[in-house]
């Protein structure tokens, strides 16, 4: 399995703009040179942040930010840990210190203490392996390679206490219209609040333009004095901020090409997929972003979408936003875009994040005419409803099976990487438990399963379970029902499909 997936993203050659390269060592140099011109990008003038206006924490939070380390803070973030994950440049694995606590819990608590107080580590323990990771099979163009950072255990640790920290109180800071990464708030919020939108539109015959814009790079284009001023003006205090600039002052990056280290270089910009910290410091990022919205809407320069309820109340949706996945609904006027135009433009200059419009779609919602003529004056693609919006339909008809052929083509794609024929019925039974059961949970979350897709599904499961499949016919021993009834009832504790769907949306 190592050695497969060792072949599998081997780099035999690579396409950078439009060039080959075919020797190993020119594919290293290459490979190194370009992401140290993406992370380590150049100074430049950026514009204040003054008028715009953030929630701030309050005191006591501020304070419980800042309060010694303690030891059972500093266990219960090691045990949060996933011990399996790949080490970074010092070797050691999350498993390692979870083994060793009892062992090292003096030193490492020494060290949460020296970094308490005079705010630094030693620069090495944050030493970090690029690794790239090809997005589907096959790739050769090295922007088709998601960069993920190997960052030392040590380091990681340390981290996660402060990443957990930060979690408790982000709530109070991010509105409502971000749910990644916030306590309290799910990804099936935002999946919902989008489709509830679109439907009120539909059904008011209305006419809206939905921009699906694409962040470019997201996390390596993040500016660090811009998240640090965006901190300081949410209420973090000075040592906070002090803390999380040395975790991000002292990156030290070796691309990992082929299996070796290729490089050594600073980095002076971007965040890493792989740090605890990086997720919640984005989304404190793109809080600027939903405010600069805020703002152009309380001008009249972009104009929300009201979804009414039942008793003629209505809700305002002007965007919604899952990290980096950006929703902005807007009237389908030139005016409209070109204000979103500007607002783009400077929250690139003040951030360093820029929305790829090659990428970025205008989706017409209800009575909209008028869609390719602005798609083409400003550069966007021109899309159209049913889409996707977090790996989820949007705007799809509720009983539209076609939407939902996406679950199926997972099932059989794990299916079709299992030698079927090599596996036991025990073997079997423990698959269908722990993967093709999970496959389908986020959609059942969400959305009412569709009788037929359910049957088909539950038909896949079937034939995998007693041996079927495209080659032969095997009779199926026992009814399904039987053999979703509970151990101790005679069956074999597979959850029923429609079942679960009805407590996942019944929670």
């Amino acid at each position: 399995m190592a050695n497969a997936h060792r072949r599998r993203n081997q780099m035999n050659r690579v396409k950078v703009n439009r060039r080959w390269y075919n020797e190993e060592r020119e594919i290293k140099e290459e490979v190194c040179r370009v992401y140290q011109g993406l992370l380590a990008g150049g100074w430049w003038w950026k514009p204040r942040i003054d008028a715009l206006m953030f929630e701030r924490l309050e005191e006591e939070d501020v304070e419980g930010l800042e309060e010694p380390f303690m030891e059972t803070e500093v266990f219960r973030a090691l045990s949060g840990c996933c011990g399996e994950k790949a080490p970074g440049p010092d070797g050691f694995s999350m498993a390692f210190w979870q083994f060793s606590w009892e062992f090292v819990k003096e030193e490492v608590m020494n060290f949460f203490r020296q970094f308490h107080e005079i705010g630094s580590f030693v620069r090495s323990l944050n030493a970090t392996f690029l690794v790239l990771i090809p997005k589907k099979g096959g790739t050769e163009d090295l922007k088709d390679f998601r960069p993920i950072s190997l960052v030392g255990g040590l380091y990681k640790w340390l981290a996660k206490v402060l990443a957990n920290r930060m979690k408790g109180v982000l709530a109070k800071v991010i509105s409502t219209s971000q749910n990644a990464f916030v306590e309290g708030r799910q990804i099936m919020d935002a999946v919902l609040v989008a489709n509830e939108a679109i439907d009120s539109i539909v059904k008011s015959n209305r006419g809206v333009i939905l921009c699906k814009l694409d962040i470019e790079k997201a996390y390596d284009h993040v500016d660090w004095d811009f998240l640090l001023a965006v901190m300081e003006k949410m209420g973090f205090r000075e040592r906070w901020c002090r803390w999380i600039k040395w975790c991000l002052s002292t990156v030290r990056y070796s691309v990992m090409v082929n299996g070796s280290p290729t490089g050594f270089f600073q980095s002076s910009r971007g965040l890493r997929q792989g740090d605890p910290l990086s997720p919640y410091l984005f989304i404190v990022v793109m809080e600027a972003f939903s405010g600069l919205i805020k703002r152009a809407m309380a001008g009249g320069f972009l104009s929300p979408c009201l979804i009414r309820g039942r008793r003629g109340e209505g809700v305002q949706i002007s965007h919604l936003l899952f990290a980096d996945d950006t929703l902005i609904f807007c009237e389908a006027k030139e005016d409209q875009l070109l204000y979103l135009g500007w607002l783009l433009m400077w929250f690139e200059a003040i951030s360093g994040l820029r929305a790829n419009l090659e990428k970025s779609e205008l989706i017409p919602v209800g009575r909209v005419e008028n869609v390719d003529e602005l798609a083409d004056e400003f550069g966007y693609k021109v899309g159209k409803l049913p889409s996707t919006y977090l790996g989820m339909p949007l705007g799809a008809p509720f009983k539209c099976v076609a939407t939902r052929d996406g679950i199926e083509e997972r099932f059989r794609k794990k299916l079709a990487m299992w030698k079927r024929q090599y596996i036991s019925k025990g073997g079997r039974i423990t698959l269908v438990h722990s993967t093709l059961l999970n496959l389908p949970i986020y959609f059942m979350s969400i959305f009412q399963m569709p009788r037929v897709v359910r049957i088909r599904l539950e038909k896949i499961q079937r034939d995998f379970l007693w041996g079927g499949g495209a080659l032969e016919q095997k009779p199926h021993l026992v009814r399904w029902s039987i053999v979703c009834l509970d151990k101790r009832s005679g069956g074999l504790g597979v959850k029923s499909l429609g079942a679960f769907n009805r407590a996942l949306l019944g929670k």
